[in-house]
């Protein structure tokens, strides 16, 4: 500590240079090593100060101590902050020390020991909140000769005493004492200030994370959201944003609380029966993913984790879960299209008796938060729907409307480079759009020419852009849904081609003419009219009918049809058959003699 330099409050930098502010400096820190299960399995040091901020941890050391613990002449150990009402309820109850102690020395992490306290570091009993942790001797009894001359001996209660180097030996000795000896009980404390916030490190997935074919791989830097400079830097969760279904994340870092649900005097009763047992405080903690959807730099999206599950001090695990049944193959909504997130960690201390802190309005408790930044990686294009999607007829060009999002990033950036379509039945069959225009972050106007060689094909429809192409299965990933984040394939189907029979006659229009000497006549003209078939006019057979327009000499198919004796028919529907061949499409003729 430099203490002799002068205060200069504005460069209190601690070195013999210039004036200090007489301040300890902070505490050096201890490093754990915390490994987190997967496959492969990743191992993070992390550093976290011994004694944290506003914690007030000691220690009580026994030495020789010549107390029994009777009824009459009982002993209290521990600590309490004092001013507290002297009933039960709402005071606690005595707490086994040594054996508190000694399941601490073992675990960082235990729910409440018997009586009333709990671990959340290792050796230390309690985790800030308890207004006192003690328990209470008076179970023993001193030496005495009875009538008759036997002898009882001492039967002592306490069992804060130094333990020596042999435990054994020393439980040997003290036969009916009920606890082995414990030298030493420490204990988180309980200051005028909440326990200190946790502390994030790091935030890392679980691995594997599966991506759709031809993304960047997570944790990679090609995965990465640039940054300021346009670099790309690799971190464990860039590219989350195009995992497939589930993602487990774990915070790795400090002060983190366990999950508990506690019970003030548990097994305890006063002296007239009536139970002093009670619900204590609860200790929960909660996860929130925060995504920023306008690229303000603001994270506006709040994505709860689900199976939150505080592991260790150092390690707290949650689950984004695939948002069912609206998007069973993502865990982020489509608003999402990535960058820089927050993970926020929330821990709530509800009121009871062995909670002092009651800061929060109405409910009383307090809570305990940290956050983490993160980059979720940028999406890739989302593809929802296709309009139309067929059948159609693919001889001709068709204009497709594609539904989605992330076309557009928030940062105003084009996210899409290609759009096209992929063979069902056959996936080196790519039909590329001959040309497409973004319409907006959720829309896409493309143009396919898929030609008559595809006739009856189904597609599946693609677009691809710096950040990965869009997901659209045709078999199920495992443990994930099939087609798109939706669970639907999206596709285009093109019409099956009609054999076209060119033996059937077509007719194309209709007229009546009149010539000199007052005769009518029904013209009729089309294609295909082959010499022996039939006509009908409004089902009727005309009387006469001729053939004219040869369509080349010699093969008896003719184009105009002059009919004579039909005029009684019409208006009326008219039908030509050729031989062996089907009707004609009915012509409606609404010409008439009149």
């Amino acid at each position: 500590e430099n203490a002799k330099q002068p205060l200069n409050p504005a460069n209190p930098i601690g070195n013999n240079a210039v004036p200090f502010d007489l301040l300890e400096g902070p505490t050096a820190l201890h490093f754990t090593s915390v490994t987190i299960p997967g496959t492969p399995n990743q191992t993070v040091v992390v550093g976290c100060p011994p004694r944290p901020d506003t914690t007030g941890q000691f220690c009580l050391d026994y030495c020789r101590m010549d107390l029994l613990g009777t009824s009459s002449n009982p002993v209290i150990a521990g600590f309490s902050i004092g001013n507290q009402n002297a009933l039960n309820p709402p005071g606690l109850c005595s707490t086994n020390l040594s054996r508190a102690a000694v399941a601490a020395d073992g675990s960082q992490f235990l729910a409440q020991q018997p009586g009333d306290v709990d671990v959340v570091a290792q050796c230390l009993l309690g985790e800030g909140t308890e207004p006192e942790i003690f328990e209470f001797f008076q179970g023993g009894s001193g030496p005495k000769i009875g009538s008759g001359g036997e002898i009882t001996l001492t039967t002592p209660a306490f069992d804060l005493r130094f333990e020596g180097n042999d435990s054994g030996l020393a439980a040997a000795i003290q036969t009916r004492q009920q606890d082995r000896n414990r030298g030493r009980v420490c204990f988180f404390g309980t200051t005028c200030q909440l326990p200190p916030n946790p502390i994030c490190a790091a935030v890392l997935p679980t691995l594997p994370v599966a991506v759709p074919p031809g993304d960047a791989a997570v944790g990679s830097a090609a995965a990465a959201t640039p940054n300021g400079a346009g670099q790309k830097l690799a971190t464990p969760t860039a590219g989350i944003v195009n995992g497939l279904c589930n993602v487990q994340l774990n915070i790795v870092g400090c002060g983190f609380f366990p999950n508990l649900v506690t019970t003030i005097c548990q097994g305890f009763a006063d002296q007239t029966g009536i139970p002093l047992q009670r619900p204590g405080k609860t200790v929960t903690t909660a996860l929130t993913l925060n995504c920023d959807t306008n690229g303000d730099g603001v994270p506006d999206l709040a994505i709860p984790l689900t199976g939150v599950t505080p592991v260790s001090p150092n390690l707290v695990r949650g689950t984004l879960q695939s948002l069912t049944p609206q998007l069973p193959g993502t865990v982020f909504p489509l608003t999402c299209c990535g960058g820089v997130a927050t993970l926020t960690s929330v821990t709530t201390f509800t009121a009871g008796n062995n909670n002092i802190f009651n800061v929060l309005a109405q409910v009383g408790g307090f809570t305990r938060t940290t956050t983490c930044a993160l980059d979720l990686g940028l999406r890739a294009p989302v593809v929802i729907s296709a309009s139309p999607s067929g059948p159609v007829d693919c001889a001709n060009p068709q204009d497709i409307i594609i539904t989605g999002a992330c076309f557009i990033l928030p940062n105003g950036a084009a996210n899409v480079t290609s759009v096209f379509a992929v063979d069902a039945a056959n996936p080196n069959n790519v039909i590329q759009a001959q040309r497409f225009v973004i319409l907006s972050p959720n829309l896409i106007d493309a143009l396919f020419s898929f030609g008559t060689a595809n006739a009856g094909k189904t597609f599946l429809i693609f677009v691809s852009g710096p950040n990965g192409t869009s997901r659209n299965f045709n078999t199920a990933p495992a443990g994930c849904a099939i087609g798109n984040e939706q669970g639907i394939r999206v596709t285009f189907t093109c019409r099956t081609a009609t054999a076209t029979n060119n033996d059937i006659a077509v007719i194309r229009g209709c007229s009546v003419d009149r010539d000199a000497a007052g005769n009518f006549a029904l013209i009729i003209t089309g294609e295909n009219f082959k010499a022996g078939g039939r006509l009908t006019v409004g089902g009727t057979e005309p009387r006469k009918v001729k053939f004219k327009g040869e369509v080349s000499a010699g093969t008896s198919i003719f184009n105009k049809l002059v009919v004579k004796g039909a005029c009684n028919s019409l208006p009326g529907d008219l039908i030509y058959t050729n031989p062996g061949q089907a009707d004609s499409v009915a012509y409606r003729c609404n010409d008439s003699c009149n």
